[in-house]
């Protein structure tokens, strides 16, 4: 795919309402380490430029100025934090303290451009400090196994800095999730998110349905 359809498809996912910053529906934060958000937060902005995929100016700019100043309590600055990039996020992933995932569906946008790749936010709060990689799967998401006309998505989830491996550990952080759709139209995927055997429970809903609005080239 060329660079400018990539930033093309980004444009659409951030939506161009977003400078308003909705009220996010995701569960707040409180405490955390403020120092290892920061860092968290200048790896994201490195790895959204590095995928040609920026936040909204004003959201970007509001951000790095945040980051130059001194983080001082942890919640508050983790408030800031949330206020700026919560209303991205299209979905919030939580682990509780027994590896047990819920996903909830989030205020981004979910526009997509067909056969071209979008990169929208996952907020993940991790309260059980789990490590492990966090994937994404689905009845309509291809895989190297499974395919099929029905599986119309592709689908990952990637940890910030982009050369780790799994999540951080920490309270607080934001993943990045490639979308790339082959099918036109309002089409609906059920995402389920999982951190390994184990950790999927109904009673957690660890899947979360998003009607998606695929555009075409």
């Amino acid at each position: 795919m060329s660079r400018s359809g990539l930033v093309l498809a980004l444009v659409l996912c951030w939506g161009a309402g977003l400078s308003a910053r909705a009220e996010s529906p995701l569960p707040a934060v409180g405490q955390v380490d403020a120092a290892r958000l920061r860092t968290h937060c200048r790896q994201l902005l490195e790895a959204l430029d590095k995928l040609k995929a920026p936040l909204p100016a004003d959201t970007e700019r509001d951000l790095k100025s945040l980051l130059l100043k001194d983080p001082g309590e942890g919640a508050e600055f983790a408030g800031q934090v949330q206020e700026l990039l919560d209303p991205l996020c299209l979905i919030g992933v939580t682990i509780n303290p027994e590896s047990r995932v819920k996903a909830l569906r989030g205020a981004g946008p979910s526009d997509l451009r067909v056969d071209k790749e979008s990169v929208v936010l996952v907020k993940l709060i991790n309260e059980g400090g789990v490590t492990h990689t966090l994937t994404v799967s689905g009845p309509q998401v291809r895989s190297a196994t499974e395919g099929g006309a029905d599986r119309w998505l592709e689908a990952s989830v990637h940890a910030v800095p982009l050369s780790g491996k799994g999540v951080s550990g920490n309270r607080l952080e934001y993943l990045l999730l490639r979308l790339t759709p082959h099918e036109a139209g309002k089409r609906e995927a059920t995402l389920r998110f999982d951190v390994g055997q184990g950790t999927q429970d109904l009673g957690f809903r660890a899947e979360v349905p998003v009607l998606f609005n695929v555009k075409k080239p």
